[in-house]
């Protein structure tokens, strides 16, 4: 449990400040593979403008190990015509089409999105959804549009890139959470 008097231990009810995002941010431990996708694979990704089939198998590991076996019943084919398709989509489209994919849903799709664009989108996650209602930020489990709204509109008003707050919503219902 956290002992920062300011938050906890693991208060509940404030809007989410840019302290609570800093503290919180500085709590989360990025791995290699986290790094690695994003320093390496997202921009790789971004300039050819669709996913490889190893890129887009490493975005699984990362984001839910166990949908690899899923999504590794996709024809590379599939994966290289229906990534640039969605990565040149309009915005409240593409999570959608990247579903297409075998083993995507919408939680996949966003990690997809957000690794070869971190500052455009953000993952969508039960443990981030459930700080934001904690912190009463949203009221409900939204569709993926209206929860990257959500999070662009925190991110805005406390001063952050929608991958620190991502790491301090993640890390805040990880060490306090219900799940």
């Amino acid at each position: 449990m956290p002992s920062d008097p300011e938050f906890g231990p693991c208060t509940t009810g404030t809007p989410i400040t840019a302290e609570f995002v800093r503290w919180w941010s500085a709590r989360y431990r990025a791995t290699n593979r986290e790094r690695d996708l994003l320093e390496r694979t997202g921009p790789a990704v971004a300039d050819r403008g669709h996913y490889h089939r190893d890129e887009f198998l490493e975005v699984a590991r990362w984001k839910s190990p166990r949908s690899t076996t899923y999504m590794g019943r996709n024809r590379d084919k599939d994966i290289e015509e229906i990534t640039r398709l969605a990565l040149v989509a309009p915005e409240r489209l593409r999570h959608r089409i990247l579903t297409l994919l075998d083993g995507v849903g919408v939680p996949m799709a966003s990690a997809l999105l957000a690794v070869c664009n971190p500052r455009l989108f953000t993952v969508v996650d039960f443990r981030a959804i459930e700080t934001l209602q904690l912190h009463r930020e949203l009221d409900d489990a939204p569709a993926y549009p209206v929860y990257l709204e959500v999070c662009r509109a925190v991110a805005e008003r406390v001063g952050t890139d929608l991958r620190t707050l991502d790491r301090a919503l993640w890390q805040r219902s990880k060490e306090c959470g219900t799940a």
